[in-house]
């Protein structure tokens, strides 16, 4: 969604607490009509929607001086926005400690607001990402893990990916993936086994490498010979990514998007736990897989 959608959805929201009293089933089409009327004339270009666009501004600097300024900017308009104060966070707080410390601190604020307006009652707990008002308090909390992740602190990360996973069941951040690689560092393979089950993800070829180290971490090297041997049938560059032999111009990961079942899902899935891929060992066990090797006791 948009953030000119979300912008919109605001307004219609405060529109209709405003309209509540007018508002019966036999008229809902006129009165929707008269909101788009008055939103398409620019009647809720206000003080919050002003704040998103400075946001949005700001999000797009690459002095980091004038990202601050329109940051601050936003948040003196709207003391509200969470998704402005947590990147001025990281501008302003080089320590990741400092950080973890202030994204804690609001998101404790933001917890306390959204409990009491009811967001966190039960029938909202899996429905996070589909209510407006929540989101931010989504991205956040994945911003947290994701500094935990930078700093190899799994178990931290586990708990608020877990957490997130919980309050999105559908999980639109992604949190799963990042969350099947704490496991795989962890080497854990009954929880990573939970939750491909969790999101019928077993096919998936991010979710089958992770499963593949982990695999050769524990020593179960059949188990994992055979996820490497899927991956080569479905992934045409996978034997070049193990090789090194990979051309960058058989690889786009500019962007941040990937089409699924590429070498891409797997390089940008990975990217939080790269550092596996440093281990010589596992890199000669992978390309013997691979080449089928007639004389190794794993054929």
């Amino acid at each position: 969604m948009s953030r000119d959608t979300e912008a919109a959805i605001r307004a219609l929201n405060a529109w209709l607490d405003q309209h509540e009293d007018e508002i019966k089933d036999d008229d809902v089409d006129e009165l929707l009509q008269q909101f788009l009327e008055e939103y398409n004339a620019g009647e809720y270009e206000q003080d919050k929607d002003q704040a998103y666009d400075l946001f949005d501004q700001a999000m797009e600097q690459e002095n980091a001086q004038e990202a601050k300024k329109l940051l601050q900017q936003a948040i003196e308009l709207n003391p509200d926005l969470l998704d402005a104060k947590t990147e001025l966070v990281s501008l302003q707080y080089d320590d990741p400690i400092d950080r973890i410390h202030q994204w804690t601190n609001l998101l404790n604020e933001e917890k306390e607001k959204l409990k009491a307006n009811g967001y966190f009652d039960e029938e909202n707990q899996d429905e996070f990402w589909m209510i407006f008002e929540t989101r931010p308090y989504m991205r956040t909390l994945y911003t947290l893990a994701r500094q935990y992740l930078d700093m190899h602190s799994y178990t931290m990360a586990i708990g608020i990916l877990q957490d997130l996973i919980e309050l999105d069941e559908n999980d639109h951040l992604g949190a799963r993936f990042d969350l099947a690689g704490c496991y795989m560092m962890m080497e854990d393979t009954e929880d990573l086994d939970h939750l491909i089950d969790l999101y019928d993800a077993s096919e998936n070829v991010a979710m089958l490498f992770f499963e593949a180290i982990t695999a050769y971490r524990v020593g179960n090297y059949h188990q994992a010979r055979k996820y490497i041997l899927e991956l080569d049938d479905k992934i045409p560059e996978f034997e070049n990514f193990v090789s090194g032999d990979l051309e960058e111009d058989d690889i786009d990961l500019q962007s941040g998007m990937y089409q699924p079942g590429t070498i891409e899902e797997v390089m940008f899935n990975m990217m939080p736990f790269i550092n596996v891929l440093e281990n010589e060992p596992l890199i000669l066990f992978m390309n013997q897989c691979l080449a089928k090797v007639d004389d190794s006791p794993l054929n």
